[in-house]
């Protein structure tokens, strides 16, 4: 069960994370050859997000759906970028294997945050050598929380504040890669930090705005980096990971918060299944509303352009000025 926690102390930074890469890697269940040809695949899963320019002469692949983003918004058409993660696939569910990835050793770089997935500690780790590809940790210099269920809770990037800190960490990398758009690269970069920062002013109002100051997460807590800076409650009797479950306890504590508080929506995952959040909401005659911890995306996001900024405002302030009561 959610308890507040004490507030981090992140300090600015843009020190550029670890040159790295592998000639010759062969990370385990991450790197192969296509089984039925034997010929070399794309980077990425099957269905993976791409973007940049036809004829960019770097390449990076990302190990989720959102370093990807924010390797594409700063990148613009000079990279083209991967996402490793299929198109629909929850980014802290799915696992790379031979037939899905070509090879990360043949991007020039690969964006990844640390403690979000134990394959992509081992890829980092394995590339830490290597002289071809620069490795690029998006949370380098950012102080994680802790939250109730985890120490060092990695999901820094669904508070708008910390997720500027981490800009940095991939204008230094892209500008190290192609110096020649260096410029075009910052340039890129201070875009789309004042774009976060208009974000979290669209949060500061929301909150202000607010008759509620509690919410409950039926499904895994991604979310206690807002509680952290906007100072509203996020409940779950789920912990910070998608393998994390319920206890009958801790069920019964959120029904009880429920009831005391007059809530009126659950909130879940939505790439996730509903079944705790339809069972709450059942329970406690509620109804369900989705967030995005923009660890994936959907098709038809990825159509319509959809990026970080779009999963915050169509999706999660949406959801949250509904369930804290700010419309």
């Amino acid at each position: 069960m959610t308890t507040k926690r004490n507030r981090r102390d992140v300090s600015r930074r843009s020190v550029l994370a670890s040159s790295a890469g592998v000639a010759g890697f062969a990370l385990a269940g991450c790197v192969g050859e296509d089984p039925q040809n034997g010929e070399d695949e794309g980077v990425g899963g099957d269905e993976a997000g791409g973007e940049g320019g036809d004829d960019a002469e770097h390449s990076a692949a990302a190990s989720f759906f959102m370093p990807f983003d924010v390797t594409r918004q700063v990148a613009g058409d000079s990279v083209d970028v991967e996402d490793l993660v299929p198109v629909g696939e929850h980014g802290h569910d799915w696992d790379p294997d031979p037939g899905t990835v070509e090879g990360i050793e043949n991007a020039d770089m690969f964006v990844y945050t640390r403690e979000f997935t134990s394959w992509q500690d081992d890829a980092a780790d394995s590339l830490g050598d290597d002289e071809d590809t620069i490795v690029v940790d998006l949370s380098e210099g950012i102080e994680f929380i802790d939250s109730p269920a985890e120490t060092n809770d990695e999901h820094f990037w669904m508070n708008p504040r910390s997720m500027q800190e981490g800009v940095p960490n991939v204008v230094d990398a892209l500008s190290e890669l192609d110096p020649d758009n260096a410029e075009s690269y910052e340039e890129n970069g201070e875009a789309f930090v004042e774009e976060l920062e208009a974000l979290h002013e669209e949060f500061v109002g929301l909150v202000d705005d607010a008759e509620r100051n509690e919410v409950v997460v039926g499904s895994h807590d991604s979310y206690q980096w807002w509680w952290d800076e906007y100072d509203f409650e996020i409940h779950s009797p789920v912990g910070t990971s998608p393998d994390d479950e319920a206890s009958a306890a801790d069920i019964e504590e959120v029904e009880a918060l429920i009831a005391e508080h007059d809530i009126e929506y659950i909130l879940y995952d939505m790439y996730e299944p509903r079944t705790l959040a339809e069972s709450l909401a059942e329970e406690t005659d509620t109804e369900i509303l989705p967030l995005s911890p923009i660890e994936g995306t959907t098709e038809e996001q990825l159509e319509d352009g959809w990026g970080y900024l779009e999963h915050q405002r169509e999706i999660n302030l949406d959801s949250l000025a509904r369930a804290l009561d700010a419309r």
